[in-house]
């Protein structure tokens, strides 16, 4: 009797851990639903009012809008531009914060100007590195991040190119 106990027991632990299986796409992953979706440039600048100035020469360029449940949407932009890959992000903001996503710790953490901007360069040399800076006048938030490549010098000259200040942007 015990024996056939355990064999039951043990037989409907198999079945309950690797017996259920969804019967669609739309049962698999329940929980949060993404907070990211794939956009356009056109729809972040309707539905958000960002504009992205990515330069002509980039390619596999990407949008996506960001939902946040404590906070503004982020538009974020994907793209390639001299061989490295940046994540550009824009969002809302009262304040300077980071919006990066990218969660280092850092060798290199310094003070940055873009523009008329303040901001802030973090980066491991050579490797990945963040450049984050505020715009005062229209409250946006923006960030740049790569993987690879990263310097003060090549995140601040990356910054520089991106950036059009809100109130000049057509």
């Amino acid at each position: 009797m015990k024996k056939t106990f355990v064999i039951l027991l043990t037989l409907l632990l198999i079945t309950t851990l690797f017996g259920c299986k969804a019967e669609n796409d739309e049962d698999q992953g329940l929980g949060l639903p993404n907070p990211m979706h794939e956009s356009t440039s056109d729809e972040i600048l309707k539905e958000l009012g960002i504009t992205f100035h990515i330069p002509d020469n980039a390619g596999d360029t990407k949008y996506y809008i960001i939902d946040s449940q404590d906070g503004p949407r982020t538009a974020q932009a994907e793209f390639t531009l001299d061989d490295i890959k940046y994540i550009y992000r824009i969002r809302p903001s009262a304040e300077f914060e980071d919006i990066s996503g990218a969660y280092y710790d850092w060798d290199n953490v310094k003070e940055a100007e873009i523009s008329y901007c303040s901001g802030e360069v973090r980066y491991n040399e050579g490797k990945e590195g963040i450049c984050l800076w505020y715009d005062v006048v229209p409250g946006l938030m923006y960030s740049l991040f790569t993987v690879k490549g990263a310097s003060e010098d090549t995140l601040i000259t990356a910054a520089d190119t991106l950036y059009v200040p809100a109130q000049d942007a057509p």
